[in-house]
């Protein structure tokens, strides 16, 4: 029997992940080994619902556009459980791959492919849809096109970038190891992590108090761990008060979301790419 405390990333920073989808994920798991599928079969099979999703949140979009109400809302509902099915598979093929001990760089390389291929698509289609469904509207347009750049994490990329090149071409001395306690001192994990605020710290220790927590989980909304249930939320309540024929704009929770979540990443941009450039001043 594989061992869910094996499936579990050691420095798993999530806390949404820790708290909800690595549970969800472990019978997921469990079952693909069963079916005889390997780590890298779930990724892509993760990957394939992430980038299904968008031109259906579009249709979604498009069919509310032409009064196909009942399909509209069932394509967006299809969106939200792709949204969180390919989450799911995502966090699953880690654990069946920590479980089984097959973990490889070709395993990481398709996970980051297909972060790298929906992330900026994800905003961008919910942009896209909403546009279509308040009557083509080209503020809504403008601001999906300029979600893409500002969910895109441009910043942390490039970093990421530079440290590979760095790495690569060995003007990075390694981090010091017990075994080798003569290397002069670098940076902590932490002091190089490229992420927002505290998301690197071990979700158990974000769990150590309740207002801890609740902070968590509201600062994951804006990274890429949240968006995907933040939305799925918000796509759930505009389905309930459809139902309910509330006498309300299309849409008005996902819309107002979208909206100041895009104007928001649109404003850190500059500053986060400030803070890298100071932060790469002092490595």
């Amino acid at each position: 029997m594989l061992n869910y405390r094996k499936s579990i990333k050691p420095e798993e920073p999530a806390l949404i992940t820790n708290l909800f989808a690595r549970r969800l994920a472990h019978p997921i798991a469990l079952a693909a080994h069963a079916c005889g599928l390997s780590a890298n079969a779930v990724t892509i099979l993760g990957g394939l619902c992430w980038v299904l999703s968008t031109p259906v949140v579009v249709i979604a979009g498009y069919l509310s556009a032409s009064q196909n109400t009942p399909a509209g809302l069932l394509c967006w509902f299809l969106s939200g459980c792709l949204w969180n099915l390919g989450y799911i598979l995502d966090v699953a093929d880690g654990s069946l791959a920590r479980m089984t001990d097959t973990a490889s760089r070709r395993g990481f390389f398709l996970d980051y492919v297909f972060h790298l291929l929906f992330k900026p698509a994800f905003l961008a289609s919910i942009g896209v849809a909403l546009a279509l469904m308040h009557g083509n509207s080209l503020p809504l347009f403008l601001l999906a096109i300029l979600s893409i750049p500002a969910n895109w994490s441009a910043s942390s990329s490039a970093a990421e970038h530079v440290l590979c090149e760095e790495t690569g071409k060995q003007h990075l001395p390694p981090l010091p190891t017990p075994a080798d306690p003569a290397l002069p001192p670098r940076p902590s994990g932490k002091a190089l992590w490229l992420g927002l605020g505290d998301i690197s710290e071990p979700a158990t220790a974000k769990k150590s108090s309740f207002v801890r927590a609740v902070r968590t989980l509201l600062s994951e909304i804006l990274s890429y761990y949240g968006q995907f249930t933040f939305f799925s939320l918000t796509v759930l309540a505009d389905l309930l008060l459809a139902l309910l024929k509330a006498p309300l704009p299309r849409f008005p929770c996902t819309s107002i979301s979208f909206i100041l979540l895009t104007l928001f990443f649109l404003f850190r941009v500059p500053f986060r790419v400030a803070r890298d450039y100071r932060r790469f001043g002092s490595l």
